[in-house]
């Protein structure tokens, strides 16, 4: 059931947002989980990219800024790769033509990923009421 929300959620982010041609759920480790992705690539690539961008970004937010990394992105001649946190457990990856409206565009990725937050908040409050196999 969680998996078809976040599926979910990824259609209607790329259907809705005007210049956005692709996005992916990514966990902590680089691995994709659910991808709304137009055209080909190496998921195992975008991951393990997206997981390095995660660290070099928190770890300058964290020794510049002295704070959480919210999101990070890159600027190229063709467009946008946008990488938004979901809590601690989940990346939401965006990819933008470079005709996107910024503004329009980070509403939408900061809804987007409070939708999954909420996604992934329903399935830690499951885990923890299943009752334990220990004795």
């Amino acid at each position: 059931m969680a998996m078809e929300q976040i599926n979910f959620y990824l259609k209607k982010f790329c259907s809705d947002t005007p210049d956005v041609i692709g996005s992916a759920v990514i966990d902590i480790e680089g691995v994709i989980t659910a991808s709304v992705l137009t055209h080909k690539v190496d998921e195992d690539l975008i991951g393990g990219m997206s997981s390095t961008m995660l660290g070099v970004g928190e770890r300058i937010s964290s020794e510049l800024m002295d704070s959480e990394l919210d999101q990070v992105y890159v600027r190229s001649p063709n467009g946008y790769v946008m990488l938004n946190a979901i809590g601690h457990q989940a990346l939401l990856l965006v990819l933008a033509t470079k005709q996107a409206k910024l503004g329009l565009l980070f509403l939408e990725i900061q809804r987007t990923a409070e939708q999954l937050q909420d996604v992934y908040d329903s399935l830690s409050s499951l885990n923890n009421d299943l009752p334990s196999a220990r004795p």
